[in-house]
């Protein structure tokens, strides 16, 4: 928490800056640059914790995992601008470009740089998808010539950056395992090379709409020599922290109150009901008048809410439609692998919960989904679906065994997953425009608390269907982008009022370089 606060107190300054910036900027009694393994740490840590908690606000709400039972101005739409990632991203962004800098040029270094490479492409990534046009090329030159008024560059310049650096860092990055400090992967080269062009494909992925070519292309070079561009093989390379009692979940040691605020969203409910899908009793609850604590055999225990309710209509929903049936009491929290200590202080787990940067089985959807549309030649459109569905399943049978759940852990172990891939529901068959719908409904359900990635690529196919609800405000709009923090409006005017013409409005409908549909 006094790592965050720092952080946050850093970014006031840097976005609150003066004519004196950089003389305040500059502090004779701390060096210019840091060892990376001592920075690195600390923005993984950082921007995890970042990741996670969008996930747990916008990232569950906007795609409908989770509905707000208090405090409902995020679900019906009611969106303010927001500092969030900007301020953590760009103070990250700033160590990153320390670790760049003085790694670079160092041959006995080129494993710090290719790993800062990649993180500076996922922080970029994740940035640009928030707000789309953000400063990029001239965004941390604040560091060494005081240029705090960075330009805004066009979202099409920074994928073209962010992929090319990709591109770099599965070159630069050695078979030689020296990397320290390393909390994503514990300076596993090959991993990192992994990620690198998993992430690669992610990215070419979403830009699949708006620039095909460079999307194929980049697909096909991947996909056709995985010697020299390796991707994920398995659960075990998926990007992601793993806490630890020093540094739990990150919802392990908030208050009871702010974590049941979010609910099992009516639309999770419906569809995992529908597939008769067990990761229901991982993702949510029994609700409290079920008394069956935190697993039931039963999937009538389990029950979501709608979304976008307003605040009264939330605290008043029912169920079954009997006011005496009403409130907290008959909606689902959401699992115990997200549970808080306060809530389920005989339950909850600081370190069962991991933070998903990015899943092997989202890697395999992307896979299927390009190999449906012959963008690739690798492999098969139902193997690369199959994979994906059975990684979700492994890995969430993986995780509430280790923490020790061992009735939920049981349920998931049981699962007949060769039965539940032949459902009709399930099963890879129809037209291509069913077998992608498939794809997209399987990739979204395995999204589940990554970020806000589910988001994303909703923003990208427009799958599944996301209706919203009845006090949806915002005209009955699902948002499409954040708006930019107010600091940055008062601080960057003039280059603000750019970005903001060239995009088309600073609006939380404003659609996203590669948000054509």
């Amino acid at each position: 928490m006094k790592n965050r606060i720092a952080i946050i107190l850093l970014s006031l300054l840097v976005f609150g800056c003066t004519e004196d910036f950089e003389t305040i900027n500059i502090n004779p009694n701390f060096p210019a640059s840091a060892q990376p393994e001592l920075l690195l740490p600390g923005i993984q840590r950082e921007m995890a914790y970042n990741w996670g908690d969008q996930g747990w606000e916008e990232g569950f709400t906007v795609v409908q995992y989770a509905a707000r039972l208090q405090f409902t101005s995020g679900d019906i739409y009611n969106w303010s601008p927001s500092n969030d990632p900007y301020g953590d991203a760009y103070a990250s962004l700033r160590d990153v470009e320390n670790i760049i800098r003085d790694t670079r040029e160092n041959p006995d270094a080129q494993n710090y740089y290719g790993v800062a490479l990649v993180m500076k492409s996922w922080i970029y990534s994740y940035l640009t998808e928030a707000y789309g046009d953000v400063p990029y090329s001239e965004a941390t030159q604040g560091i060494s010539d005081g240029n705090v008024r960075p330009v805004f560059d066009a979202q099409q310049v920074i994928y073209d950056g962010i992929l090319a650096d990709l591109e770099t860092a599965n070159t630069v990055l050695t078979g030689t395992d020296n990397i320290s400090g390393d909390i994503f992967y514990g300076g596993d080269v090959l991993k990192w090379r992994k990620f690198a062009n998993s992430l690669r494909l992610r990215l070419l992925m979403r830009i699949s709409d708006v620039d095909n070519a460079k999307a194929v292309a980049g697909m096909t070079q991947i996909a056709s020599n995985l010697s020299t561009f390796p991707i994920f093989e398995s659960n075990a390379d998926m990007a992601l922290v793993q806490w630890n009692s020093d540094n739990p979940q990150s919802k392990y040691d908030t208050r009871s109150g702010s974590f049941d605020e979010v609910r099992l969203s009516l639309t999770l409910e419906t569809r995992l009901k529908e597939l008769n899908d067990t990761r229901l009793v991982v993702f949510a609850q029994p609700t409290s008048a079920s008394g069956k604590g935190i697993y039931s055999d039963n999937f009538d225990d389990y029950v979501g809410m709608p979304n976008g309710l307003d605040d009264e209509a939330a605290l008043g929903y029912s169920p079954t439609g009997n006011p005496d049936e009403s409130g907290s009491n008959f909606i689902s929290r959401l699992g115990i692998l997200l549970a808080c200590r306060a809530c389920n202080p005989e339950e909850a787990s600081p370190t069962a919960s991991q933070t998903i940067i990015m899943s092997y089985s989202e890697l395999q959807f992307i896979l299927a989904e390009a190999r449906e549309k012959g963008w690739i030649t690798l492999g098969e459109t139902a193997e690369f679906y199959e994979n994906g569905i059975r990684a979700s399943f492994e890995y969430y049978t993986e995780r509430v065994s280790s923490g020790g759940w061992t009735e939920i852990a049981a349920a998931m172990q049981n699962t007949d997953l060769d039965a539940y891939l032949a459902q009709v529901q399930v099963a890879l068959t129809g037209s291509s425009a069913e077998k992608l719908g498939k794809i997209a409904l399987q990739k979204w359900i395995s999204l589940f608390y990554t970020g806000f990635e589910g988001w994303s690529d909703w923003r990208r196919t427009n799958m599944p269907e996301v209706i919203p609800g009845p006090d949806a405000v915002n005209g009955g709009q699902v948002p499409v982008r954040f708006q930019y923090p107010n600091a940055v409006k008062a601080t960057n005017e003039e280059n603000y009022n750019a970005a903001v013409q060239r995009m088309g409005g600073d609006d939380i409908n404003t659609k996203l370089w590669w948000d054509v549909d």
